[in-house]
């Protein structure tokens, strides 16, 4: 696996994705994204990146995504653990 990311389980290698925006999720919510923001953006991808230390011996709540022909929504589940989101576009 290339730099050990892989999207959609296909190896990020030689890609011409770039970060379109990123954050962070610390606490349950929901974040949306409006893809009309990004003009020159016809293709996305999101990424979670768990952040701190976690306890392994614990099944970990990851964050969620979806998206639509017009937005893309991020959701932090309630005890989920912390993670930072990049959205990644071509």
């Amino acid at each position: 696996m290339a730099y050990g990311i892989q999207i959609d389980g296909v190896d990020l290698a030689f890609s011409s994705l770039s970060v379109v925006t990123k954050g962070m999720l610390s606490s349950a919510g929901t974040i949306t994204l409006t893809k009309s923001s990004y003009t020159d953006v016809t293709e996305f991808k999101v990424v979670f990146v768990a952040t701190g230390v976690r306890d392994t011996s614990e099944e970990e709540l990851r964050p969620t995504s979806s998206q639509s022909g017009t937005s893309i929504t991020i959701i932090q589940p309630s005890g989920g653990s912390p993670h930072q989101y990049l959205v990644l576009g071509r």
